[in-house]
């Protein structure tokens, strides 16, 4: 996401208890929200509004026309605290961020994303909103109910999810859920934005021909997310998520994925790769064949005994 240009830059404008226009009016101009602070006291002289205008904590944008401040001073308008939601977090670990950001609980903002209502009303097949919490940074006032936090998350997503991605999961034979299902995966195995069309290639390749899917994160999923590495006898645990056992997409997303996953997956990169194992920084080693695949495996578990 692009920084925002110095116009659009957000501004917290304090107006204490018991400020005039006249002293409200200088700090606008000396934080060069406006241009004149004559024009400033003439609307609010014209309206009447000298003596309404509420004291508090304003966010205001550099590029705010003047009678839109006026109008936010006299709403009373409180200032917007960020949440940054990053790409291919789990819904649980969205809520713990709710909670350090110091929104609310935890548990509420679980509940709210397990609402029978909001699932409805967004038509979601899963009983939680899981993968369709768009990944970005969202500006809330205090105060905003962890309900309405959660619904402008999935109007997020609704908005970036055109028609246009409708007609081309439709092409690939998947619908929009399989699609974020698929993008969840990609998320969670790819480092590199430029790796992910590739990665998404060989999952598309290997749902084709019916094989199992067998992406780690899926049994990390299954298993609750542990903070380590996988074993062989986690590969074996007993769950719909685990693509090492069942063919085909686990039945709902593992993760939260962003736009580059889910562009990915609508958009694979055109392969023959059926594997790929990482390499180190950020990269994978993609294969043809599983000889190819094995060879690599081999070669990687030399380096590393060398180190």
């Amino acid at each position: 996401m692009s920084p925002p240009t110095s116009s659009e830059e957000i501004v917290n404008f304090e107006v204490p208890i018991g400020s005039s226009s006249r002293s409200i009016a200088k700090r606008l101009l000396e934080e060069k929200l406006i241009r004149n602070e004559y024009a400033f006291r003439i609307i609010v002289r014209h309206r009447g509004t000298g003596r309404r205008l509420r004291a508090g904590t304003y966010a205001l944008r550099r590029n705010m026309a003047l009678r839109h401040i006026v109008d936010e001073f006299e709403k009373g308008q409180v200032t917007l605290v960020s949440l940054t939601v990053p790409e291919g977090l789990t819904t649980p670990a969205i809520a713990q961020i709710w909670e350090t950001t110091g929104f609310g609980t935890a548990a509420a903002f679980l509940e709210a994303t397990e609402s029978p209502g909001l699932l409805k009303r967004y038509g979601l097949e899963d009983k939680t909103v899981e993968g369709y919490l768009f990944p970005n940074t969202y500006k809330f006032a205090k105060g905003t109910t962890v309900e309405k936090a959660v619904e402008m998350m999935l109007k997020e997503f609704k908005q970036r999810w055109t028609e246009t991605f409708d007609e081309e999961a439709e092409s690939l034979g998947l619908t929009q859920h399989e699609i974020v299902t698929l993008a969840s995966v990609i998320e969670k195995e790819a480092q590199s934005k430029l790796e992910r069309p590739r990665i998404a290639s060989v999952f598309h390749n290997r749902l084709k021909r019916k094989w199992r899917l067998q992406a780690d994160p899926t049994v990390l999923y299954a298993l609750g997310n542990p903070k380590r590495l996988l074993t062989r006898a986690d590969l074996s645990v007993d769950s719909p998520y685990n693509t090492y056992k069942h063919r085909g997409l686990p039945p709902g997303p593992i993760a939260n994925p962003g736009i580059d996953s889910l562009m990915a997956a609508l958009r694979p990169e055109k392969t023959d790769y059926f594997y790929f194992v990482a390499i180190g920084e950020g990269k994978h080693h993609f294969s043809k064949t599983l000889s190819e695949h094995n060879r690599m495996i081999r070669k990687i578990r030399r380096a590393s005994r060398e180190r």
